[in-house]
């Protein structure tokens, strides 16, 4: 059950995350806007949104990061192709394990 919980809140981030992103593209343009300024909490859970470097300069491709404090694992999403427009789960990781490797461990 908590497993369930987990998954349908971490979508409901996401999916809060997207539209946050999309807002965003109404105001000043995205390229205009610093990295880390769309990023939100609660509850243990960031979401963070930043460009891939990839796209047109108008409109860059961004990423949407999630940091599970609970859980202690990083989720990446992206979208596919800009005509497809839905989020896909490109990678997770234990941040514990990640922090690990960095360390040489």
């Amino acid at each position: 059950m908590k497993t369930t919980h987990a998954i349908l809140a971490t979508s409901a981030f996401a999916i809060t995350a997207l539209a946050i992103v999309e807002a965003g593209r109404l105001g000043p343009s995205a390229s205009a806007t610093p990295i880390g300024a769309l990023s939100t909490g609660a509850n243990g859970v960031t979401m963070l949104t930043a460009s891939t470097g990839q796209g047109p300069d108008e409109a860059p491709y961004e990423s949407l990061f999630i940091l599970d404090n609970r859980t202690e694992t990083i989720y990446v999403y992206g979208i596919e192709s800009p005509t497809d427009r839905r989020l896909v789960l490109r990678s997770s990781a234990s941040l514990p394990a990640l922090f690990r490797a960095a360390r040489g461990g």
